[in-house]
Order: structure tokens, then C-alpha cells, then sequence
């Protein structure tokens, strides 16, 4: 069993550990990707499946023994850390190999993002205050000075890496829209007359905005303990 890590935690919810698997789980998922790979495996000489392990060994790719061993023994690992914890991951874990020698445990450094860490504050006070001045603005405009009153409540950070996962999933509808009408995000920069860099932090910005809204939206639907974020909606449209 890995070792139980220290654990740091920033306010904006990143999240890094240190991660150790004993050589003895490593030599023995070494052993089973092995017999796994002899079942299958063709050499020259001996019927599929029926070769020895040693040759298996000297005739795979050791890179390709190695990624089944990780695929194996770092999920396992990597979930009791998060149980341990009781970590609420919201990204894939970024995870950096520091020690890899062979006969002795593995080692690696591992970075994943949680909700941040905030003071709501009397949102309830400021929102009531701004609202009392667009009684009988449209839906839409309501709701925009909504989100703006709860984003000057306070600003918080939001792990780099939940942004970055953010403004990915972004770009990524934008370009499949531009490659409908055949067109690259170069194109669609200078179309703008900015260059890639300025729409990609545009793109970053906005994403940080989304998630610190929607942080905070499901900070008052907990406090207000609401069934979901239209009710939530509903009850802040209603103050």
C-alpha cells in the first residue's frame, strides 16, 4: 500500500501531494503486466502465448511495460490519497514522475483542484440594494446585475488548473465552429484585430469569471440550502 502523504492545500483549491508506491507493489504489477503480455505475445519459435516470461520481457518495449504498471498501480494510489482526505477533485490530477529507479519505490508529485476556499458575505443585503433600482428591468438585465453584484463581493483565485481546463473546453468549441465555416483561430483573431495570445487570454479571463460565479452561486444554494441552481436562480431573482 502507498504511504499516506502530506498533503498542501491553497484558497484557490489547488491541491498538491507527494505520492510513493513501494517497490514491492511495483516488482509485483511488474510481474502481472507480464503474464498479461506473454498470453498475447508472438515470438519467433514458440506458439502465441506459449513463451517464456524472460523473453517476453527482452522482446517488449520496456516504456509499454512501464505505462501498464502506472495504469495500474497509480489510480489506487491515487484514490486513497483522495479518500483519506475526503478531497473532492473537480479536474483529471496532474501527475510529474520524480523517481522511477527500478528495484526501488516510485515517487511522483501530484497537483489536482478542489472548489476554492471563500467568504460569501452578506450577499443577501447587497443584492437586495442593487435590485431595488431595476424592479422592472427585463429578466436578463436582472440577472446580469446579479452576477455582477455577487463578483464585486469579494474576489477570490481559482486553481490554474481548473482554468485551464475551463479555457480548453472553450477553445475547442470555438475552433470546431470555425472549422465548420473553414476557418482557423488566426483567422478569427486578426478578424477581431487581436493577435492568437490576446483571444487565448481573453478566453482564460472569462473562464476564471465563469468559475468564480459559479462557485459562488453554489455557496448560496448550499447556505440557502436550495435543490439546485435553478432554485437557486429563482431565490435571487426573488429578493
Amino acid at each position: 500500500m502507498p504511504k499516506k502523504p502530506a498533503l498542501t492545500q491553497k484558497p484557490d483549491g489547488t491541491v498538491k501531494f507527494s505520492l510513493t508506491i513501494p517497490q514491492k507493489a511495483v516488482a509485483q504489477e511488474y510481474q502481472h503486466v507480464l503474464v498479461e503480455f506473454s498470453k498475447t505475445a508472438e515470438i519467433k519459435g514458440f506458439r502465441k502465448g506459449k513463451a517464456p516470461i524472460a523473453m517476453v520481457e527482452q522482446t517488449t518495449d520496456q516504456s509499454k511495460i512501464i505505462s501498464h504498471v502506472l495504469e495500474h498501480v497509480l489510480p489506487s494510489a491515487y484514490s486513497q490519497v483522495i479518500q483519506v482526505h475526503q478531497l473532492k477533485p473537480l479536474v483529471e490530477p496532474q501527475v510529474t514522475p520524480t523517481a522511477m529507479k527500478t528495484g526501488e519505490d516510485w515517487q511522483f508529485t501530484v497537483v489536482t483542484a478542489i472548489a476554492p476556499t471563500f467568504v460569501l458575505g452578506d450577499y443577501r443585503a447587497k443584492l437586495t440594494k442593487a435590485l431595488a433600482k431595476h424592479k422592472e428591468s427585463k429578466k436578463d438585465e436582472r440577472l446580469k446585475v446579479i452576477f455582477d453584484t455577487l463578483l464585486s463581493l469579494g474576489k477570490f483565485s481559482v486553481a490554474p488548473l481548473l482554468v485551464d481546463m475551463e479555457t480548453k473546453a472553450a477553445l475547442s468549441r470555438l475552433i470546431n465552429q470555425l472549422g465548420n465555416l473553414k476557418l482557423t483561430v488566426a483567422d478569427y483573431a486578426k478578424s477581431l484585430k487581436k493577435t492568437p495570445e490576446e483571444l487565448v487570454a481573453e478566453y482564460q479571463t472569462t473562464a476564471t469569471t465563469n468559475l468564480q460565479l459559479h462557485f459562488i452561486l453554489q455557496a448560496i444554494q448550499t447556505d440557502q440550502k436550495l435543490a439546485d441552481s435553478a432554485a437557486t436562480l429563482d431565490f435571487l431573482q426573488a429578493l
